[in-house]
């Protein structure tokens, strides 16, 4: 007898992250929509990730893992994780971040209320060292109400001010029959995710991004994402390059020049910023004397240091530890999470600057929590930096469970749905899943 297929195979590739993996894979696991498998690659760590994986895989059935004999890259290693995936939806998480345990379902929820194939939400930084500001990674760009991307959304995000940026960071949940004969582009280690989005568009598929920021983020500086190099650029530029000679549409041909001449821009900076690293400071200021396009961003980058450096310093001098107690009941010197018109935490575009705050101050300093109730357990996801007793994260993934199969039981309401009004709002009701999509 066959083994029945899950409705989401969450796939995630891991090098080296043997510290940050175990929250990472709580998260998955404590998913509300529990019928799924996480399939995980280890791109032939050098810790004791293949021991934290192979730990998790004998508590939890759940999990299917690999281990390649030889570093790959994210993309070979996210590819040998689609060919093992057998659930209808493919869910990308990465080995570092964490996020609700409610995620998910309603991911899958907007997905089949809105006919899409490919819905993400917005992601919410965090860090264990101190960070300036509190920021998601669409920040003012994400949107308030469901939004399809368009083609040119795509090609420029990052590079239009107006449009969406930051998009190939966003970690969606897309429809497998898709990714049938799409893969990751091995050549591309930093972009990677851009280019599947974009070649996922340019067959056809519907691409939406949510009202809504349930994941969580984690920027630290052994991120592949922080460490490009020019060459990391060339290898985009050919990308695209090599699209836009194969698929000949003429709109396609215009952003992506565009896009072209703005990666070339980035390619110069990165050779700038070698030239620093590597001593050769007169050339870099020679370089930088006769590119005028290049002063903006360099006093943006020594800005951003400096500021780094002096959040660090003050959070080392002054910030004194604190103590969180979360619950509904925000008296008495607790903290009241924000909710939802159902009582439930608010995970909406709406909340996800208060989430925010909350991870730049866990940053700045040693927060311990305490929960007075379940909306407190639930709120602790959303705070991945605050000390607190493990049992208590898992705590609002079991308790949801028990309480959407008492409700069915008793002849309620057969599963939260998230559907579209006229407007194309996302609003929350009650009622059967369209499993036909």
């Amino acid at each position: 007898m066959a083994e029945p297929r899950p409705q989401i195979s969450v796939i995630m590739a891991t090098r080296n992250a043997a510290a940050h993996l175990p929250l990472a894979i709580r998260a998955v696991l404590a998913q509300t929509m529990a019928d799924l498998e996480l399939i995980i690659i280890d791109d032939a760590s050098d810790d004791d990730s293949w021991a934290v994986i192979r730990a998790a895989a004998a508590k939890d059935p759940r999990i299917r893992a690999q281990r390649r004999p030889h570093c790959g890259g994210p993309a070979r290693a996210r590819n040998d994780a689609l060919g093992l995936a057998r659930g209808d939806w493919v869910a990308i998480c990465d080995s570092d971040d964490s996020q609700h345990p409610r995620r998910l379902e309603l991911m899958l929820a907007a997905a089949r209320d809105l006919g899409a194939d490919v819905v993400a939400d917005d992601l919410i930084l965090f860090s264990e060292r101190p960070m300036v500001r509190g920021e998601t990674i669409l920040g003012g760009h994400a949107p308030q109400h469901a939004r399809a991307l368009t083609l040119k959304d795509l090609v420029l995000s990052g590079v239009d001010p107006q449009g969406i940026s930051h998009i190939g960071y966003l970690k969606p949940l897309i429809r497998n029959q898709l990714l049938r004969d799409l893969r990751y582009d091995p050549a591309l280690r930093i972009g990677e995710d851009h280019d599947l989005y974009l070649r996922l568009l340019l067959a056809g598929a519907t691409m939406w991004v949510l009202p809504m920021a349930a994941y969580l983020y984690r920027r630290h500086p052994a991120s592949v994402s922080y460490r490009n190099v020019p060459e990391d650029l060339a290898a985009q530029i050919h990308a695209l390059d090599g699209l836009v000679a194969q698929d000949r549409r003429e709109e396609l041909a215009l952003h992506a020049g565009i896009r072209r001449q703005a990666l070339l821009r980035r390619q110069a900076q990165l050779e700038l910023a070698r030239e620093v690293r590597s001593g050769r400071l007169g050339r870099a200021a020679w370089r930088a004397a006769m590119c005028r396009d290049h002063w903006p961003w360099v006093l943006s980058v020594l800005r951003n240091r400096l500021e780094l450096k002096l959040v660090a310093g003050i959070s080392r001098l002054w910030c004194r530890p604190q103590r969180w107690r979360l619950g509904r009941d925000g008296r008495a010197g607790g903290m009241s999470p924000p909710t939802d018109s159902a009582g439930e935490l608010d995970l909406s575009a709406a909340a996800a600057p208060i989430w925010a705050r909350l991870c730049c101050a866990a940053s700045r300093r040693r927060i311990d929590a305490e929960v007075s109730d379940a909306l407190g357990m639930s709120a602790l996801w959303m705070v991945p930096a605050v000390r607190t007793p493990g049992e208590q994260r898992c705590g609002v993934a079991a308790e949801t469970r028990a309480g959407v199969a008492a409700g069915r039981a008793a002849g309620l309401a057969e599963g939260e749905q998230v559907a579209r009004d006229n407007g194309g709002r996302l609003r929350r009701h009650m009622g059967r899943h369209d499993t036909h999509g």
